[in-house]
């Protein structure tokens, strides 16, 4: 009968979080489509400097003479080695940037995913944590270091110091124009930007599903009595005392509340106060003891709810406390 109970659960907690590991997966899947169209982009951006490369020295033909020749050949070589060390440059940023977007996507999805069918496991919770922290840090410094690159522009120099020497070739100095920053380089450059921004932006909506295993949509249910015996310091000349906790009511968002009831001196003396506090989805509660006649703080208890088990420390109120554990009956 057992065995039958908790195959129920499990389906139970399958279907509970099939919508949100159905959102996990599609995230991943947008990660890697953005990563697609950065590395589509990249290489539409070299094909443009290319291009733009070779127009440019057709164009220093027309102004090259036997005078000038071996410095606009020296100028020319400085424009091509600017070129290629600035795309080598974004290439392998672009490179260490989607690497360890890949990697962090299809991590920490499926630790979230682990989480969300065992929401109580606290290696699983470490790990997503630490999933959160890296998906926060490690692609804003790729990013930046890609930035920095973009906006170092080391090949405006070798260029200005290329049409200085040859203002009067209007075709040059319109096409060097398009390398400097305008025309279809330029476009082809800020569309790699945008598709940049775009990867980034699926990193953030993964990371924004991910924190939702944390905080979780579906929390676990505390209505129903507890009881177990619980020894409070010296309380009691030092026996323990039997503990009802009796949770009534539980709200969408966690919250509930109830009676606990201690019995102590042989059964002879019983004391009843109201309980209120949330729980979450990881299992984690904590409840205040009110007295019901004077409405004053009577103690609180804090803990962890594991499948039929409640466990955790108290504080009695009044200098006293200590562990407790209490079973669903």
């Amino acid at each position: 009968m057992s065995h039958f109970i908790e195959s129920l659960e499990s389906r139970t907690l399958l279907s509970a979080s099939s919508t949100e590991a159905a959102t996990l997966l599609a995230d991943v899947k947008q990660v890697k489509a953005t990563s697609v169209t950065v590395r589509a982009d990249m290489k539409l951006a070299a094909a443009a400097a290319t291009a733009s490369l070779r127009q440019i020295t057709a164009d220093l033909k027309s102004s090259t003479t036997s005078a000038n020749r071996a410095t606009n050949a020296a100028l020319l070589k400085a424009v091509k080695v600017a070129d290629a060390t600035d795309l080598a440059k974004l290439k392998a940023d672009q490179t260490a940037l989607l690497a360890v977007g890949a990697s962090l996507s299809a991590k920490s999805a499926a630790d979230a995913k682990a989480l969300l069918l065992h929401p109580t496991n606290t290696t699983l919770q470490a790990k997503v944590t630490a999933d959160l922290s890296a998906l926060s840090t490690e692609p804003a410094a790729k990013l930046a270091t890609f930035h920095d690159d973009t906006q170092s522009n080391p090949i405006q120099t070798p260029l200005d110091n290329l049409i200085a020497a040859n203002q009067s070739n209007t075709a040059l100095v319109t096409d060097a124009g398009d390398f400097g920053g305008s025309g279809t380089l330029a476009t082809a450059f800020a569309n790699l930007t945008t598709a940049v921004a775009n990867f980034i932006d699926t990193l953030s909506s993964l990371s924004t599903d991910v924190t939702t295993t944390t905080t979780g949509t579906t929390l676990p249910n505390m209505v129903g009595t507890f009881t177990g015996q619980v020894t409070d310091g010296t309380h009691n000349q030092g026996l323990p005392s039997n503990w009802t906790l009796n949770i009534t009511t539980e709200a969408g968002d966690g919250t509930f509340s109830g009676t606990l009831t201690t019995t102590s001196n042989g059964n002879t003396q019983s004391q009843t106060a109201n309980v209120s506090g949330s729980v979450t989805a990881n299992g984690s509660f904590s409840l205040t003891v009110t007295d019901p006649t004077t409405q004053q703080s009577g103690g609180s208890m804090t803990g962890t709810l594991s499948g039929t088990t409640l466990s955790g420390t108290f504080n009695d109120g009044i200098g006293g406390g200590g562990s407790f554990t209490l079973t669903k009956q």
